[in-house]
């Protein structure tokens, strides 16, 4: 494939995050507002049906993300380009979402007091503070896709089928990628992406200029992407790194690297569909712990007497 060496540090962490933000969220202006119009001449307020607005508030999240990964490069992404892409867009996303989250905690009641206050004197406030909000959470979220993308770019620089990645997905795709980032396999003369930045080439230079380095900066990225997606996703990464560092020792890393896409690209396959299977038997058979508890309060008349 033609390689477009005109990819941007701003594109990946900035632009595109962006664009998604954007359509995203006139997109769910859009529906709303239309399916208010339609259900408001239909049903009352308090019959109005929610599963299809989420229906369609899902088809234009798949259509914002469509348009955003259009938008992205199509180049296949070799490994420098990929771990200062990769580490950039983590340590920005979980930075925003703790940074974001200590906030809300610490000041959730004068948040909701502001809230109240403002529902009764000035709407116009509460909406911009309400369109500033989603704007910034949807931005988070199209620098979580962008980093998706990355990684299913860096993928394909390994000759693995588009379809195995797809269906590695989502609880296999970490078996994909982390080849991609620990070993280096590209053997084009330039890479896909050059930051600008010297500390930045000086920081990515560092991590690729020895084995050691980089393991423990995957070992660390790894961690703090666990504050966004959770630290389950963690330990499945680990694992699944655990297992590729197996593989590749027994095989040896060119015979690795030149038939991942064969047996190992199929066993991450088969992972995601067993973890798939046992998540959603999980879901179905086991009892819902928190359930309702109704607690009925009697109330007691005291009755005093007075002393005789």
């Amino acid at each position: 494939m033609k390689q477009n060496n005109t990819s941007k540090f701003s594109t990946w962490t900035l632009w595109s995050p962006l664009k998604f933000a954007t359509m995203a969220f006139c997109l769910i202006i859009s529906i709303t507002a239309i399916y208010s119009l339609i259900a408001g001449a239909i049903y009352t307020p308090a019959t109005t049906p929610q599963t299809p607005l989420t229906i369609l508030f899902l088809i234009g999240f798949i259509a914002a993300t469509t348009f955003q990964i259009k938008s992205l490069p199509r180049d296949k992404m070799d490994r420098t380009s990929f771990m200062c892409i990769h580490n950039t867009q983590t340590i920005l996303l979980s930075s925003l979402f703790i940074i974001s989250s200590y906030l809300i905690a610490r000041n959730a009641q004068r948040i909701i007091f502001y809230l109240l206050t403002f529902q009764n004197q000035s709407s116009g406030t509460l909406v911009i503070i309400f369109i500033a909000t989603l704007l910034f959470y949807l931005y988070l979220l199209g620098l979580l896709f962008a980093n998706i993308y990355a990684k299913f770019c860096r993928i394909r620089d390994l000759n693995i089928p588009t379809w195995k990645i797809i269906c590695s997905m989502p609880f296999g795709f970490a078996a994909l990628w982390t080849p991609g980032y620990i070993i280096k396999t590209s053997s084009q003369k330039k890479p896909t992406f050059t930051p600008k930045s010297k500390w930045l080439n000086g920081i990515t230079n560092w991590m690729t200029s020895h084995s050691t380095n980089t393991i423990a900066t995957f070992i660390a990225i790894t961690l703090i992407s666990g504050f966004v997606m959770g630290f389950n996703s963690v330990l499945l990464t680990f694992s699944l790194a655990l297992i590729f560092g197996i593989w590749a020792l027994q095989s040896g890393t060119k015979t690795f690297i030149k038939n991942i896409s064969g047996k190992y690209a199929t066993m991450a396959i088969v992972i995601n569909l067993i973890l798939i299977i046992i998540t959603g038997v999980f879901y179905v058979f086991v009892p819902d712990t928190d359930q309702n508890v109704h607690i009925t309060i009697t109330e007691t008349e005291i009755t005093e007497t007075q002393p005789q």
